[in-house]
C-alpha cells in the first residue's frame, strides 16, 4: 500500500498508512491542518488510517500531542 512521510523539525516524521490518495508531492511544504489526501476503504470494517510519528528513526508515544489544549 501507500505510505506517506512527512519530515519535520528536529528529528521527528510522521507516517500515514491508509491513504486511498495522496495529495501531497515528494519536497512539498505542507501546513499543520493541511489535507495530504483521502482515506479509502480498507474491507468490511470501513476505513482505517495508521500514523505513526517518529523521532530519530524510533517510533514514540505522541499521546500527548492529541491532548486538548489548556487555555
Amino acid at each position: 500500500g501507500r505510505i506517506l512521510i512527512i519530515e519535520h523539525r528536529d528529528g521527528y516524521h510522521s507516517l500515514i498508512v491508509g491513504l486511498a490518495r495522496i495529495d501531497a508531492s515528494v519536497k512539498q511544504w505542507v501546513l499543520a491542518g493541511e489535507p495530504v489526501g483521502i482515506v479509502g476503504e480498507h474491507d468490511s470494517q470501513g476505513a482505517q488510517l495508521y500514523v505513526e510519528i517518529r523521532h530519530n528513526g524510533r517510533p514514540i508515544d505522541p499521546a500527548h500531542w492529541f491532548l486538548p489544549r489548556q487555555s
